[in-house]
């Protein structure tokens, strides 16, 4: 079993039955039954992934920001929602605003994962977020070209998914390096990048 987090909680655990598109959803305290709640609708087939260890998310929840914690037996799921929550925190809202993956799984963010017991809504933004939000109010471009410069494995790469010719990127990376303070061409200025954008979404207090 494992625990999903969306954005609206309550939490939601789903298992395999018998049978291929069989799927109970249970939740702490209730009995077991379908998941009816607004933001924790689950796809049976779908859903039956995510419960037999796969990748994949529901339609419903995949379409906003997600966490997802750990496949465990049945007496752990509390930590797995807890871990589902911790994961929701890493998300983004996947708009030119809030660039970055809606679904996160808790499995998957390894040391990362330090960071969210160190920042917060309370936390001051350090200076590298400061500068990623000066630079989200200089072009309404920046912070989609800046991520995927970050998730990407090459420059070219990023400029195919962002779908603008590479000497535009290049153009565009000059631009935001003069606001940020720092270069983003090398392997260390892409995890300070990485960094800020992931600090970035810590700051915020919605989970």
């Amino acid at each position: 079993m494992r625990g999903c987090a969306p954005i609206s909680p309550p939490p939601c655990w789903t298992r395999r039955l018998r049978g291929p598109r069989a799927v109970q959803t249970v939740r702490p305290g209730r009995p077991a039954g379908p998941c009816r709640e607004p933001g924790t609708a689950l796809d049976p087939v779908a859903a039956g992934d995510i419960a037999a260890g796969q990748r994949g998310v529901p339609a419903q929840v995949a379409d906003r920001r997600t966490g997802v914690g750990p496949a465990v037996p049945v007496l752990e799921l509390p930590s797995s929602w807890q871990a589902a929550r911790t994961a929701l925190r890493f998300t983004a809202g996947g708009t030119a605003m809030d660039p970055g993956p809606r679904v996160v799984h808790a499995d998957q963010l390894g040391g990362l994962a330090v960071l969210a017991t160190a920042v917060g809504p309370a936390t001051p933004p350090d200076s590298d977020v400061q500068a990623l939000d000066r630079a989200a109010s200089a072009a309404p471009w920046m912070l989609a070209t800046l991520e995927a410069v970050t998730t990407s494995p090459s420059l070219r790469a990023a400029a195919v998914g962002l779908t603008v010719h590479h000497s535009t990127l290049q153009e565009r990376l000059h631009q935001a390096e003069q606001v940020l303070g720092w270069s983003v061409h090398d392997p260390n200025g892409r995890l300070r990048l990485h960094l800020a954008f992931v600090l970035r979404r810590l700051h915020r207090g919605n989970a």
